[in-house]
């Protein structure tokens, strides 16, 4: 067995029934937490999802969790890797592996019992760190545990191999910079992430549009952007103005609303032709859209300094677009700290009302179903509006 390289104490996600029950079914020894789990236990950072690498065959590690009675979903059997689930709560396992054939994209592997054999095939040193239900954490290789503390994101190895065993490992580069990272990125692991950018179009939109996102999705992404940009990582994305997506991001998270949708649009720089033309390179969801359209709307309305227009904001477009438009028009110098305070309460606690006329009341007025029903009614509802939602 590996040496003990830390003990930290027992986190309270490590003590709950579920976790406990999964453990014990698999054997102690046999399997041990590994990925963010570890590495934010160590940084004493939230733990949201809990991964596990085990010395168990997969169908070894179903059979023990079914006898345990925890469900099992093989989620990616072919490589290792189930789910168990009991409770609601989800756990990854996956069987220690070695990768005998990569192409960029796909691995065909082998399963394994050899923790350092499994950890010299992975992405990051930091990823290799592994810890017990007691809070013993292991370190394989013998220097994860320095490069995590010292926020240093290096490739297990040499860089270049490990960008040819999977090219997607470019963009978890730098997410994982933008999360652990401190000081100056590693240069011989930029210049490989620079040399093997053109290898970013053979993955799936998929692949690229999760990790892209999780990119976008961290507290200051403006500065890693850049360093992307100015690399050739993905800089035919973009062609936006990185200082204003800063600004968003810094008063998303003062106000506590972060959000990816408007992220994503400052990128574009709030210019829905230019989000059409992400949907070669990405595949943007559906309801990002309709975020999107909604707070196109919002900005496009004269301004939002006062009341009323606030009000008919939330009524036409939503709490969230409205919300989101006065973070862009605070990090856009059009609104000041104090409007935007004040304009949030009406967001939050404005009972938004209901038009008080439909379509059958205009008909039992003698209306025809068709256009002009509609423009009338549409024109009822202005009227309404500028009466501040009176009758």
């Amino acid at each position: 067995m590996m040496d003990v390289a830390r003990i930290i104490k027992p986190q309270e996600w490590m003590m709950a029934q579920e976790i406990r029950t999964v453990m014990a079914a698999l054997g102690e020894g046999k399997a041990l937490f590994v990925g963010g789990c570890v590495r934010n236990c160590i940084l004493d950072a939230v733990v949201e999802d809990v991964d596990i690498a085990t010395s168990l065959l997969p169908d070894d590690v179903m059979r023990v969790l079914n006898v345990a009675g925890v469900k099992v979903i093989p989620t990616g059997i072919e490589h290792g890797t189930v789910t168990a689930v009991l409770n609601a709560k989800k756990y990854e396992i996956t069987t220690l592996r070695i990768d005998n054939k990569t192409d960029g994209r796909h691995a065909e592997v082998s399963f394994s019992k050899d923790w350092i054999a499994d950890a010299k095939r992975r992405d990051f040193t930091m990823n290799t760190l592994l810890m017990n239900m007691v809070g013993q954490v292991f370190d394989p290789l013998g220097c994860g545990l320095r490069d995590l503390e010292a926020g240093r994101v290096e490739f297990v190895g040499n860089p270049v191999t490990r960008l040819e065993e999977d090219y997607l490992r470019i963009l978890r580069f730098f997410r994982f910079h933008a999360l652990y990272g401190r000081g100056d990125m590693s240069a011989d692991a930029l210049a490989a992430c620079r040399a093997a950018a053109q290898n970013i179009d053979k993955l799936s939109r998929e692949r690229v549009t999760q990790e892209f996102f999780k990119i976008l999705s961290v507290d200051t992404p403006s500065a890693v952007l850049k360093i992307m940009f100015d690399n050739n990582i993905l800089r035919d994305l973009l062609d936006c103005n990185l200082d204003v997506l800063e600004h968003v991001c810094k008063f998303q998270c003062d106000y506590n609303l972060r959000f990816l949708a408007s992220r994503l649009f400052t990128l574009c720089g709030f210019d829905l032709k230019k989000m059409n033309n992400l949907k070669s390179l990405l595949l943007v969801p559906k309801v990002f859209i309709r975020d999107i359209q909604a707070l196109d709307g919002v900005l496009e309305l004269p301004d939002l300094s006062d009341d009323k227009a606030v009000k008919v904001a939330v009524y036409k477009f939503g709490r969230v677009a409205v919300a989101q438009a006065l973070m862009i028009e605070l990090a856009t110098d059009r609104v000041t700290n104090a409007a935007v305070f004040k304009a949030l309460k009406i967001v939050q606690k404005w009972d938004i009302p209901q038009f008080p006329i439909s379509g059958n009341d205009l008909i039992a007025q003698g209306y025809e179903a068709g256009p002009a029903l509609g423009a009338a009614l549409e024109r009822l509802e202005d009227e309404w509006i500028a009466r501040g939602f009176k009758d």
